[in-house]
């Protein structure tokens, strides 16, 4: 399970919007640049990765964490037929070029290749399918890739001094079997959206109250020092977050960013109740872990 599947049970579905109903607004610039070719899946995580390269070069203060191409090697490793080697290279290569571009900043097709190549391998951690396409590219997906991310650029959405890089929410993301978010930047929660639809859809919310709710316990353990004897190789997990005082989604095909206060959660009548509810229904519908159990219940029911 994961925060996507649990809010989408239709008991969490219903609890959410009975306390939340879905403040969000659709887009309301046109469409400024479409899908040039039916390669959806990719080219939505491709520019999730070339976003996090350009704000690690764009944000003077940058958090990140491993790309889960890494886990994709791992999960390699147990398929027999994968081609761990070329995988590996892949991944090297990646890393190079995005060294490079935060060195010069040219936003070069190189990069932009080897982001489509991460979001292929991704897959193998995702849905354990191997890739039978790696460094093979279209021109069109290439080129929208560029046209995204200048998209970005022109907002002004991602100015900003701090970022954090699909931040995860310590022990209160494995109540749900594991949450990470695009984007906090300067307090401000972004999901991140490749669609050419401009609807802000009831299940971008749900998902959006999920987080405000995980980052909420989260940022409660850490206020009560429940993370401090953790090792240092748990830092990227453990680590405090920004308090959240906007969330939304940013239309990438857009340019537009539809944000919604985090009042709207957090100041409601019903958030405090509906906090424990939620950490109740998860501990009861997922394996969570002894030690995260254990902390969740005594710190926070």
């Amino acid at each position: 399970m994961s925060l996507t599947d649990f809010v989408a049970n239709p008991e969490v579905r219903e609890k959410i919007d009975d306390n939340f109903p879905n403040e969000g607004q659709r887009a309301s610039n046109p469409l400024k640049t479409e899908c040039q070719t039916d390669n959806y899946s990719t080219i939505g995580t491709a520019f999730d990765y070339l976003l996090r390269f350009w704000l690690r070069r764009e944000v003077p203060e940058v958090y990140t964490k491993d790309w889960v191409a890494n886990a994709g090697l791992s999960a390699a490793t147990l398929i027999p037929e994968a081609d761990i080697h070329e995988y590996e290279q892949v991944v090297k290569t990646a890393e190079k070029r995005v060294d490079e571009f935060l060195e010069r900043g040219e936003l070069t097709n190189s990069l932009i290749e080897s982001a489509i190549d991460l979001a292929r391998i991704d897959v193998i951690y995702r849905a354990k399918i191997l890739p039978d396409n790696l460094g093979k590219y279209e021109q069109d997906d290439i080129d929208d890739l560029r046209m995204l991310i200048t998209l970005a650029a022109d907002s002004g959405v991602f100015s900003g001094e701090e970022a954090y890089l699909n931040p995860i929410f310590g022990f209160s993301s494995r109540l749900v079997g594991g949450a990470d978010c695009d984007v906090i930047l300067d307090g401000t929660l972004i999901d991140i959206k490749a669609t050419k639809h401009e609807t802000f859809k009831v299940s971008y919310w749900r998902q959006l109250v999920g987080y405000l709710v995980l980052a909420d316990i989260h940022q409660s353990l850490h206020d009560q020092g429940v993370y401090e004897e953790l090792s240092e190789s748990a830092e990227d997990e453990f680590r405090e977050l920004q308090e959240i005082e906007e969330f939304g989604v940013y239309y990438a095909r857009h340019g537009e960013f539809s944000s919604v206060s985090s009042n709207a959660v957090y100041n409601s009548e019903e958030y405090t109740l509906f906090k424990k509810w939620f950490v109740r229904t998860a501990l009861d519908m997922n394996a969570v872990p002894d030690k995260p159990r254990t902390t969740i219940r005594e710190e926070i029911l």
